[in-house]
């Protein structure tokens, strides 16, 4: 009479750890599922903010061209200008005066952001087509004037070059640069 009451018990035993193990297996798949879900649910809100990211990270490497920029202008005792002279490249300068910027010397030629050319700073002409005042294609830094002859705020503008075609602007970021001592931020 002891036997058949082990057997039930070692059969109830295996039972209860296969129930376990597929509950365990179920609940497995309906959070992989879930996971699924939730993943191509987040596709079209990364394409639509992708190309904002990536111009806030050009503003980012951006901001630090000019803050370096600034720290070897005040370091040199000398005038730099940092202008763009292709849509990936920047250029630094050492000039005479701001004012005129005749004679550059080159100091730096360097990358800013990525290499597909997917971002751009825009140009003078594209800053009156867009009616951004403020905006400027280049930065002269004094060391001891600071940002002379100019108002209390400049705008260096970078936008995808996509939505520069469309004529949309949200998009874009913008290394804002106040007062003389050109105190940087990023929007």
């Amino acid at each position: 009479m002891d036997q058949p009451l082990r057997s039930d018990w070692y059969d109830f035993e295996l039972y209860e750890k296969t129930r376990v193990r597929e509950r365990r297996k179920r609940l497995m798949i309906i959070a992989f599922a879930g996971l699924v879900f939730l993943g191509l649910c987040a596709v079209p809100v990364v394409n639509e903010r992708l190309p904002k990211w990536r111009s806030l990270d050009a503003a980012l490497d951006l901001s630090k061209a000019l803050d370096h920029l600034k720290t070897r202008s005040i370091q040199e005792k000398k005038p730099l200008w940092l202008h763009f002279v292709s849509p990936g490249m920047y250029r630094v300068d050492r000039v005479a005066d701001c004012g005129s910027k005749e004679n550059p010397v080159l100091e730096k030629e360097a990358p800013w952001s990525d290499d597909s050319g997917a971002l751009k700073v825009m140009s003078a002409a594209e800053l009156a087509t867009h009616s951004i005042a403020l905006g400027v294609e280049g930065v002269c830094f004094d060391p001891v004037y600071g940002l002379s002859g100019v108002s209390s705020r400049l705008v260096l503008v970078v936008v995808p070059v996509k939505d520069l075609a469309e004529g949309r602007l949200d998009r874009a970021s913008y290394v804002e640069l106040d007062g003389e001592s050109a105190k940087i931020s990023i929007n």
